[in-house]
């Protein structure tokens, strides 16, 4: 447990110096949203890289296969919770679409991730970063669909499941499983990378809060209701499910940490374009971002993983 505590709190600390950067005006939002990319585009597919470059892991193809097989059975459990949690918090009015995406999709690559290479180490990001392929496909299909539940003009587009994480992460794969060496140079700048994301990331999400009005966000009831089923239903649920099925602590673990994530910054994002207030969701995302920091190491140590 001491261990859990000690690595949230290096999380807490980068996020709340990326927080107080913005708070004392030392970046602004144009920043943010540049790093962001940044560290999405760039470090993050380093991290994804650098795991399997030149390393010798114990998966194989067939593994690899399951691991985007639970990832999906994962991240389906969330939807459907998703989907039920407005009714199950009795909200009766608000934006259910967003609330459901809010509950549905977690911060994967900007807290899951980071938080998988500093428990497990980097050889469990190869897997970690497998979720990557049902999360797009997912979020821009289901995920849309909840914000334009009764509407008609949706259009499903393949460019919005493309990005530069699923490739880093199909490209893992292809070296994986053809065991192409690459070279010292290669893997310098991708390790460089790696080291660099687990700073970056959660400074950039501490630096995504900062225009949020603390005091409106910790006054809604439902924030905390979306942010229980979250951080706490969700990854019990997915826990519950899989353990009779993964016999592997560091997997179950890998799966139960992204489940346990905060909600998805891309759900604002997502929602701006589609004509929704971000107040609200930026609301939520930061408070299910602050209390993860002690759900996650809690269940942890409570499921024994």
């Amino acid at each position: 447990m001491t261990v859990l505590i000690e690595k949230m709190a290096l999380m807490v600390i980068l996020m709340a110096l990326g927080y107080l950067c913005v708070r004392l005006k030392l970046v602004g939002p144009e920043f943010n949203k540049g790093l962001s990319k940044l560290v999405i585009n760039v470090f993050l597919a380093g991290m994804i890289l650098s795991s399997v470059i030149n390393k010798e892991l114990e998966m194989s193809g067939s593994d690899i296969a399951l691991g985007i097989l639970l990832m999906t059975v994962s991240t389906l459990i969330s939807i459907g919770i998703g989907w039920l949690s407005p009714g199950l918090l009795r909200i009766k009015d608000g934006d259910k679409g967003m609330y459901r995406m809010l509950v549905a999709f977690m911060n994967n690559g900007f807290v899951g991730f980071p938080l998988v290479a500093a428990f497990f180490g980097e050889d469990a990001v190869f897997f970690a970063s497998l979720s990557n392929i049902p999360f797009n496909l997912l979020l821009y299909t289901v995920g849309i669909m909840f914000l334009q539940k009764g509407e008609k003009n949706y259009k499903f587009s393949i460019k919005n499941v493309i990005n530069v994480p699923i490739i880093a992460t199909l490209a893992a794969v292809v070296i994986f499983i053809f065991e192409i060496p690459m070279p010292k140079i290669v893997d310098d700048v991708a390790d460089t990378l790696s080291a660099a994301t687990v700073p970056l990331s959660m400074m950039c999400v501490g630096m995504s809060l900062g225009d949020v009005s603390l005091k409106e966000a910790v006054s809604k009831p439902r924030m905390y209701g979306m942010s229980f089923m979250r951080l706490v239903v969700s990854p019990l649920i997915v826990w519950f499910v899989l353990r009779f099925f993964i016999a592997d602590p560091i997997i179950l673990g890998t799966i139960v940490i992204l489940a346990a994530c905060p909600s998805a910054v891309i759900c604002t994002i997502i929602g701006l374009q589609y004509g929704r207030d971000g107040v609200e969701s930026s609301e939520e995302i930061f408070i299910s971002t602050i209390l993860s920091m002690i759900t996650i190491p809690l269940l942890l140590y409570i499921l024994g993983i």
